[in-house]
């Protein structure tokens, strides 16, 4: 788990935590992955860690936060990119805030 000002992220999986915290340029090998939705994630996951609610999320436009439904009910998403998503979700109704990472997802797949 990292913590950083108030608020707590975790991730699902051992590869989610892999692709947070190593360097891009340390990033070797084939993966799901392009370096630009690797670093996209990198930056996305910084700001989920800068705000101290879920809420502000719906003031930057361009990241379209939306409460997922259907099968995802529970989930959020923002967008990496036009084709890729960051679902995760609010562990906590807390100020301070734990957010579980679950994966990187194509748009409606």
């Amino acid at each position: 788990m990292f913590t950083y000002k108030s608020m707590k992220v975790e991730f699902r999986t051992e590869y989610l935590v892999y692709l947070y915290v190593t360097p891009l340029e340390k990033i070797k090998g084939k993966h799901a992955f392009t370096k630009e939705i690797i670093k996209q994630y990198k930056k996305k996951i910084q700001l989920l860690i800068s705000i101290t609610r879920i809420e502000q999320l719906k003031q930057f436009r361009g990241l379209n936060f939306e409460f997922l439904k259907g099968d995802k009910k529970g989930e959020c998403s923002i967008r990496l990119n036009r084709q890729y998503r960051l679902l995760f979700e609010q562990k906590s109704e807390k100020e301070i805030t734990l957010i579980l990472i679950n994966e990187i997802s194509k748009h409606y797949e």
